[in-house]
């Protein structure tokens, strides 16, 4: 008897596990449903030259196929809510998706047929925000010499840009008076970015009388911004 009831026990563990791991693929209707009406994660998988041509509302963003990238920006990801995850037809976000189900995020929603059966359905997208690029003169006339300034290179596509927005808010809280914030796109400015030796994002430099004083690319604690400020 307690044979069976083990046999039985295992079997039913077996396909808890698996349908918890199972693949999940949604159609555009319902993949726009739910990411409309539930607390979830947008993730697009194309290079970011593919995501400026169009991408879907409040959607971040990491290139499966630069590996070293993926990697890092998914560790922003949080893995305790829905990821909804896309590519322009399916075959990168499949082979994204499965990566990261192995990695720790079991709640993976794929779209089937990616952004081009997003759009042969009528479905909406945000287009690319048509930005004059600023030249290094233009950029200098935005840090004032009588002001203390931090720069923000960042965008509401990097994973790590989206995690350090409460940071930010907190210390514009607390030093707002006394300090100003400058946001730079770093999806856009492309050129500034080449021109100050940034190579990813985010990105921030402190300047005091107009003068670079300190540098710090990623994660930062309001500790060490207050520290540092």
């Amino acid at each position: 008897m307690k044979q069976i009831f083990f046999f039985t026990f295992s079997i039913s563990m077996l396909a808890c596990n698996a349908q918890h791991n199972a693949v999940q693929k949604l159609s555009v209707d319902d993949f726009e449903k739910n990411i409309t009406t539930e607390k979830v994660q947008v993730f697009d998988v194309r290079t970011i030259a593919e995501y400026q041509t169009g991408h879907l509302k409040n959607s971040m963003q990491a290139d499966w196929t630069d590996k070293t990238q993926f990697n890092e920006r998914i560790k922003y990801i949080d893995k305790n809510v829905p990821v909804y995850i896309y590519c322009l037809s399916g075959v990168r976000s499949a082979q994204a998706a499965d990566y990261m189900r192995k990695t720790g995020y079991s709640n993976v929603i794929e779209m089937n047929g990616g952004i081009s059966a997003w759009k042969r359905n009528g479905k909406s997208i945000v287009d690319a925000v048509k930005e004059k690029l600023h030249t290094m003169e233009e950029y200098a006339s935005m840090i004032p010499t009588d002001k203390k300034v931090l720069v923000n290179f960042g965008a509401d596509w990097c994973p790590p840009c989206v995690k350090m927005k409460p940071v930010l808010e907190e210390l514009i809280s607390k030093k707002g008076k006394e300090l100003e914030l400058v946001k730079i796109d770093a999806g856009i400015q492309t050129n500034l970015m080449k021109s100050l030796n940034i190579e990813s994002i985010p990105v921030y430099i402190y300047y005091k009388n107009g003068k670079e004083v300190w540098r710090k690319e990623g994660i930062v604690s309001i500790e060490e911004f207050l520290a540092e400020l």
